[in-house]
């Protein structure tokens, strides 16, 4: 099965594309001064810092397509002091998780049996 490593997720007003690639999960250690899959366990575990949730929010967005503006932008008002920190943690879980680990492509469905059209259905 392909695994990618974008995921598109709901964030504050809608939903968008999260990508970190090398260089964004470069940054990220930088930002963090810790490894991808140790901010993964931290955010796994209960052990995260606020900046872990939070950049790896804004460097996903980035990652997806979106200024780097807009993704701070975002970042303060969807992830920052009246959001809790559960949701935060949350959603940057899903984004590095993605990135680490793979996220499964989709699936298509599965098309209909040639002659008997309810079996796409049921």
């Amino acid at each position: 099965m392909a695994r990618r490593t974008s995921i598109d997720l709901p964030f504050g007003d809608a939903e968008y594309r999260f990508h970190l690639d090398i260089p964004r999960l470069k940054e990220l250690q930088e930002k963090c001064n810790a490894g991808p899959p140790e901010v993964l366990a931290r955010l796994a575990d209960g052990r995260a810092r606020v900046e872990d949730a939070q950049e790896t929010i804004r460097l996903g967005l980035i990652g997806g397509g979106m200024p780097a503006q807009e993704a701070l932008k975002l970042v303060r008002n969807y992830a920052g002091d009246d959001t809790p920190l559960v949701e935060v943690i949350a959603t940057a879980l899903m984004v590095l998780g993605a990135a680490v680990l793979g996220n499964p492509a989709p699936t298509p469905p599965p098309e209909p049996a040639e002659g008997n059209p309810e079996a796409a259905t049921s």
